[in-house]
């Protein structure tokens, strides 16, 4: 399991937002001498480095509030499975156009506008897939910390 800490920061309806610090794990990943994610989040000023990512989860039988803390998981196959669509998916689509470029013209310049037509269309195909409406594609809550208890876990279930 890939797990990760973040913090509610809004309830709606069903679905918890859930904020997590994407710098977290740099700091016990052993290839971050070589990283250049870690060596970025660590140049200049860290607390303006340190991005955060907002994640739809369902709220399930938690009874989360603003501010309190939950843990995520998920499955490390399904963590390639959308790194690869998300990161391969558009340079193929880009990789696609560069071929059809260079096949119909001959001008540099037009193949690379191909190259990036392909990208783009590539990122809408995946915009249009709507995966996080995918509920195996989703991070499920695995612990819930309350804001003001410490570390206590009060709620937890296992996958």
């Amino acid at each position: 399991m890939v797990k990760e800490q973040g913090t509610v920061v809004a309830v709606e309806q069903e679905e918890l937002i859930v904020e997590v610090v994407r710098t977290s794990a740099c700091k016990s990943c052993q290839a971050r001498q070589g990283c250049g994610q870690a060596v970025l989040s660590e140049w200049g000023d860290s607390s303006k480095q340190q991005a955060k990512n907002h994640f739809r989860v369902p709220a399930g039988d938690y009874k989360a509030s603003v501010g309190d803390r939950v843990e995520l998981a998920m499955a490390p196959d399904t963590v390639s499975k959308v790194a690869a669509l998300v990161y391969l998916l558009p340079l193929a689509g880009g990789f696609a156009g560069l071929f059809i470029g260079q096949w119909l013209l001959e001008s540099e310049l037009l193949q690379l506008l191909l190259f990036a037509a392909g990208v783009l269309l590539s990122y809408g195909l995946l915009s249009r897939l709507k995966l996080e409406k995918k509920s195996h594609l989703i991070p499920q809550i695995i612990h819930l910390y309350p804001a003001g208890k410490g570390s206590d876990v009060i709620e937890s279930i296992s996958l």
